[in-house]
């Protein structure tokens, strides 16, 4: 009686172990909503996962010209004009890498926190 009362106790903690690690591995906890800033102003905020076809978006200003490719759950920075193009050299937008920044244009493409009550530009509440 005892060895089916702990059979039972261990199944029931398999079950929910196993419960457990099917809700984590296929619940996303991390946003696909971006944010493009372009002189410290929020110019577009965007939802990667219901982009249905890929679009440009192109900013231009006095300090140059910005190319944006967007995709269904990609972004990334597809022409400047600035002498380095390190922002073109980043490729995708990635959850765990650093914003996509280019530096004399001031255009901040990055990933927003739509729970968050901190201004992402500033960093003041």
């Amino acid at each position: 009686m005892k060895n089916r009362v702990w059979i039972i106790i261990f199944s029931a903690v398999l079950l929910i172990c196993l419960g457990a690690w099917i809700f984590v591995t296929n619940f996303n906890f991390s946003t696909n909503i971006v944010g493009i800033y372009q002189d410290n102003r929020l110019v577009k905020t965007i939802d990667l996962n219901s982009v249905t076809e890929e679009t440009e978006i192109n900013l231009s200003s006095e300090k140059g010209n910005n190319t944006i490719l967007v995709s269904n759950g990609h972004i990334r920075m597809k022409y400047a004009d600035c002498p380095d193009k390190i922002c073109v050299k980043h490729g995708d937008l990635t959850e765990s890498g650093t914003p996509i920044i280019c530096l004399p244009h001031k255009v901040i493409i990055q990933f927003e926190n739509p729970n968050s009550d901190v201004d992402a530009v500033a960093g003041a509440e």
